[in-house]
């Protein structure tokens, strides 16, 4: 017994409790980082980036991404934010457009989530469909202009 008492009294016991919420702040900060960071790269890809299979790599990992939604009920940044800081973008987002007097139909956070991930999709598929068509009539337009 006097063993344990002393571990539980140990000095590096006592600062690991006190550094404890400071580390679960700075995971949930790198969650959102990351959140962000994927969110602002998509993006930029999406809507500066012509190369089909870069494209392509997104679309994928979009559609990863929305399959973890549908068998983790939300996003797995967005429940890690939840876990470390009590609090995530998208819960803020949704109480800022509150605010602004903006209202979703719907209160879900996993509607949402996958209402956008589709979007997401949609608009990536669109583009390199676009991308292949132009592509396509560009090759036959040349064609044409030889003879």
């Amino acid at each position: 017994m006097v063993k344990i008492e002393k571990i539980k009294k140990n000095k590096i016991r006592k600062l690991g409790k006190r550094v404890k919420p400071c580390l679960s702040w700075l995971k949930g900060t790198v969650y959102v980082l990351l959140h962000f960071f994927i969110m602002f790269a998509a993006g930029v890809i999406l809507l500066f980036d012509n190369n089909v299979i870069h494209l392509l790599i997104l679309f994928n990992i979009t559609v990863l991404d929305g399959i973890t939604c549908v068998f983790l009920h939300d996003c797995p940044l967005t429940i890690l934010e939840q876990k470390y800081l009590k609090k995530s973008i998208v819960g803020e987002h949704t109480k800022n457009l509150k605010k602004l007097g903006i209202l979703y139909n719907r209160d879900g956070v996993y509607e949402k989530t996958i209402e956008f991930i589709i979007n997401a999709c949609s608009f990536t598929v669109g583009k390199i469909m676009a991308l292949l068509l132009y592509n396509s009539f560009q090759h036959w337009v040349k064609k044409s202009m030889v003879c």
